[in-house]
């Protein structure tokens, strides 16, 4: 699929002030993610509620991922996400200022539709900014920033809490965004500047008929399905201390269950910033997808069938496969797509990426409480079902 729209090459002021606009829309979520069920809890929510407050961010994102690709491509890169940087420090306060549960709960949806919208647009300027041959190595670096903002975000908001207590986690990330967004809005390019108007053959419909495409989306969604069932049930296979009192016993599970995802994070981030994360480039995303799941697959197998004694070996498949499959899947995007689409494109990427995290862990839980299904089963089914879709997805 050609360039409909010019390239104009960045130079390295303006490359970075990408990569660290990525590492600001994303490191707010990971900070929060532990405190959200506490504060929404204290708030007076019951445990209807506190999930609302949990599944409200996400579900904001998956329609406005949609939404921030359309505009990316209507309007501009810089424009989009310019408003959505300056919108999120906004949200974020939003939390602090929230007195009721209710209050709260609009926050979050204002805080995971700015995420949608600036997660969607930037990703899209960001395969812009790449020349063709280098897409999947950009994105890889990019999935290792992301990596970062989560392997530091818990380790931060733990220092903040100890500090100051849980209100000055919001206002305190709030004001990190608000003085970062200083050096780096100002050095964010247009990489949009010409914006043809979308045509006829040129919607929705185009992108899914791409294969390319086809790949990225059903691998992203298998992985995240996946990556979502370990999130939540990585505890049931985790030992507790016999010794311990129930409360210590949970500190430990928690505690162990932080090391292993660090562990998941470490192996992704090697191999996004490994030179295995330019293979689509040359390959096209479907072996390196492929490759990914597989061990994905094995990482399942491991935490259904060999417990707590092989938990560390999964998670490093685990993470291994997230490495090859991020940076594959969101090239394949920049790839396949010419620019006065790519918003558009990395907005049904998002999409499926936010579905396939809803879904894996719901669908996981209902099959365990009526069927007694072991929920790491479910997330081998899962990505067994993306690989056969991948498989239908290039038949041609």
């Amino acid at each position: 699929m050609a360039e409909n729209v010019r390239s104009h090459p960045l130079n390295g002021r303006a490359r970075a002030s990408i990569y660290a606009a990525v590492f600001l829309a994303f490191v707010d979520n990971f900070v929060l993610l532990p405190v959200i069920a506490p504060r929404a809890a204290e708030l007076g929510g019951g445990s209807i509620a506190v999930g609302a407050a949990i599944a409200a961010y996400s579900l904001a994102n998956l329609i406005f991922n949609l939404l921030g690709g359309f505009l990316a491509d209507r309007f501009g890169r810089r424009r989009i996400v310019v408003w959505a940087l300056v919108a999120s420090p906004l949200a974020i306060g939003s939390y602090a200022w929230a007195d009721s549960i209710g209050w709260f709960l609009a926050a979050r949806l204002f805080h995971g539709a700015t995420g949608g919208v600036l997660a969607t647009s930037l990703l899209a300027m960001l395969g812009d900014a790449t020349s063709a041959g280098t897409r999947g190595r950009s994105l890889g670096q990019a999935g290792a920033i992301i990596g970062l903002a989560a392997l530091l975000g818990p380790v931060a908001v733990g220092a903040i809490i100890v500090a100051a207590g849980m209100p000055a986690v919001f206002m305190g990330l709030a004001a990190l965004l608000a003085l970062g967004l200083i050096p780096v809005v100002p050095c964010l390019p247009d990489t949009l500047p010409v914006r043809p108007k979308i045509g006829p053959g040129q919607g929705w419909g185009k992108l899914f008929n791409e294969p390319k495409i086809r790949t990225a989306l059903v691998a992203i969604f298998g992985l995240e399905a996946a990556v979502g069932i370990v999130a939540g049930f990585l505890r049931t296979v985790l030992t507790r201390p016999a010794e311990l009192g129930s409360e210590a016993a949970a500190r430990a599970v928690s505690s162990q269950s932080g090391l292993l995802f660090s562990l998941f994070g470490a192996a992704a981030i090697a191999v996004m910033l490994s030179p295995l994360a330019g293979r689509v480039d040359k390959q096209g995303p479907f072996r390196p997808c492929l490759y990914g799941l597989g061990s994905v697959m094995v990482a399942l197998g491991l935490l259904w069938g060999g417990g707590s004694s092989w938990v560390w070996v999964a998670m490093a498949f685990y993470g291994l496969g997230y490495g090859l499959i991020f940076p594959a899947a969101a090239g394949a995007i920049a790839m396949a797509t010419a620019k006065e689409e790519r918003g558009r494109g990395n907005g049904l990427f998002n999409f499926f990426f936010d579905l396939g995290l809803v879904t894996g862990p719901m669908v996981a839980g209902i099959f365990a409480y009526a069927s007694s299904v072991n929920p790491f089963v479910t997330g081998m089914g899962f990505v067994g079902l993306a690989v056969g879709l991948m498989l239908w997805a290039v038949r041609k």
